[in-house]
C-alpha cells in the first residue's frame, strides 16, 4: 500500500521554493548534485536548487526526460519527482509511459507527478491508469487522484467498486483527502466490504467529510469485529462531533461488554451533556466492572453538577477498580461539590489508628551468639 522511497512529503513543497534564480551555480552543477541525491534530505535541498532555476526550466525539462528514461531506477524515481514539482506540460506523454510501464516500477512517482502537475490532460491521464492491466498501477493512479479535487471524485468512487482490496483502500482514502460529499453514498457502502482494511479506510474518508449522514452506520461500526475499525469509527463519530451523539448512544445497550466500553469512550471524548443520563445508567447498572469503570471516567470528560452526582453513587460500587475511576474522575472536575465528595470519600478510606491495645502480644527467642563469630570472617 505504501509507495516506495523517496518521500518528500514533509521536507519539500514546490511552492515555497520559487525565488530568484542562483546565477553563481551552473545548471550542470546543479544536475550533478541531484543524480548524487541518496537520501530525501539532499534529494529536497537539491529539488530546490533546481526550481530556483526558473529561467532554465526549458534546458532543465529535457535533461530531467532524460533521467526519466535512465536504466538507473533510483535515478528515474529521482527524476519523475522533479518533472512533477517543476510541473512542466512538456514532461506529461513521457510521465504517463513511465507510470504505464510495469516492469520499471516507476509508477508510483510517476503517477504522483501527474497529480502534481495537475493539468486537465495530466488528470485525465490519471483517471486513464485506473484501467490499467497492472492492479500496482490503479493503486498508484488512485492514490495520486486524492490532489486532482473534484474531477477525480466519480472515477474513484467507481474503483471503490474494485475487486482488488489495494485499490479501493487508495481511492477510500483519496476520497476522504478530496472530502467531497458527494462521495458519502458509495464510501458507506464500502463500510460493508469484507475486508477489514476497506472498511477502516472508508470509516477514515467518512470521518474527514464529516457528513452527518454517516453517523448511524458509523456507530454500527462500534460492534465490528476488527479492533482496528472500531477504533477508525470512533475517531471519525468524534470528527462529526454533536451530530454523531444520539446514533452513538443507541449502540450502549450491545450484549458485547467490549463493544460497551468503546461507545462509553467515545461519548466521554465528545464531552456531550445530552450523553450523561445513560452513561450514568450504565455506570450504576451494568453487570461488569470495567464498563462501570469507564463509564466513570468519561462522566469526569463530561465534568459538570450532574456527572457528579451519578459518580458520588459509584464510589460506594462493589468493585474497587470503580471507585478507583469515580474517584480519579471526580479529580478532574472542578467543581466544589466534586472535591468535597472526594475529600469525604478519601477520609472514610483511610485505616483507622493503631493504638497500643491492638498490638498483640508476640512470644520470640533471644538469639544466642558468640561476639567472637563477628569477627571470624575476617
Amino acid at each position: 500500500m505504501n509507495a516506495p522511497s523517496p518521500q518528500l512529503g514533509q521536507l519539500f513543497r514546490p511552492e515555497d521554493a520559487y525565488s530568484p534564480s542562483p546565477s553563481a551555480r551552473g545548471l550542470a552543477e546543479i544536475l550533478t548534485e541531484f543524480d548524487a541525491a541518496c537520501c530525501p534530505e539532499q534529494l529536497s535541498l537539491s529539488l530546490v536548487r533546481i526550481l530556483q532555476c526558473q529561467e532554465h526550466r526549458d534546458e532543465l525539462v529535457p535533461d530531467l526526460v532524460a533521467r526519466l528514461q535512465s536504466p538507473d531506477l533510483a535515478l528515474a524515481k529521482k527524476a519523475a519527482l522533479a518533472l512533477g514539482y517543476v510541473r512542466s506540460p512538456q514532461a506529461i506523454s513521457q510521465l504517463i509511459g513511465a507510470a504505464a510501464d510495469i516492469k520499471r516500477t516507476v509508477y508510483w512517482q510517476a503517477t504522483a507527478a501527474l497529480a502534481w502537475i495537475n493539468s486537465a490532460e495530466a488528470v485525465q491521464a490519471l483517471i486513464q491508469l485506473l484501467q490499467h492491466p497492472s492492479i500496482q498501477v490503479q493503486a498508484a493512479a488512485a492514490k495520486a487522484l486524492r490532489r486532482c479535487g473534484l474531477p477525480a471524485v466519480s472515477p474513484l468512487v467507481e474503483s471503490l467498486k474494485h475487486s482488488e482490496t489495494l485499490v479501493r483502500v487508495h481511492a477510500a482514502h483519496s476520497l476522504g483527502v478530496i472530502g467531497s460529499p458527494l462521495a458519502v453514498t458509495a464510501l458507506l457502502e464500502a463500510l460493508d466490504n469484507a475486508n477489514a482494511s476497506v472498511r477502516k479506510e472508508a470509516a477514515w474518508a467518512l470521518g474527514h467529510i464529516r457528513s452527518p449522514l454517516a453517523c448511524g452506520r458509523l456507530a454500527q461500526l462500534l460492534e465490528d469485529s476488527d479492533i482496528s475499525v472500531q477504533s477508525q469509527a470512533s475517531q471519525a463519530l468524534k470528527n462529526i462531533g454533536a451530530n454523531s451523539v444520539t446514533a452513538i448512544i443507541q449502540v450502549l445497550s450491545h450484549r458485547s461488554s467490549h463493544t460497551r466500553s468503546v461507545v462509553v469512550r467515545t461519548l466521554g471524548q465528545l464531552g456531550r451533556e445530552e450523553a450523561i443520563a445513560p452513561l450514568g445508567e450504565l455506570l450504576l447498572k451494568d453487570e461488569y466492572g470495567f464498563v462501570r469503570a469507564d463509564a466513570a471516567l468519561a462522566l469526569g470528560e463530561i465534568g459538570t453538577y450532574e456527572t457528579v452526582a451519578y459518580l458520588g453513587q459509584a464510589l460506594k460500587d462493589g468493585d474497587r477498580t470503580v471507585r478507583k475511576a469515580a474517584s480519579r474522575a471526580l479529580s478532574t472536575i472542578n467543581l466544589p461539590e466534586a472535591h468535597e465528595l472526594l475529600r469525604l470519600h478519601q477520609g472514610d478510606a483511610a485505616p483507622p489508628p493503631i493504638t497500643h491495645h491492638q498490638v498483640p502480644d508476640v512470644e520470640y527467642t533471644m538469639i544466642q551468639y558468640d561476639p567472637s563469630e563477628l569477627t571470624s570472617f575476617s
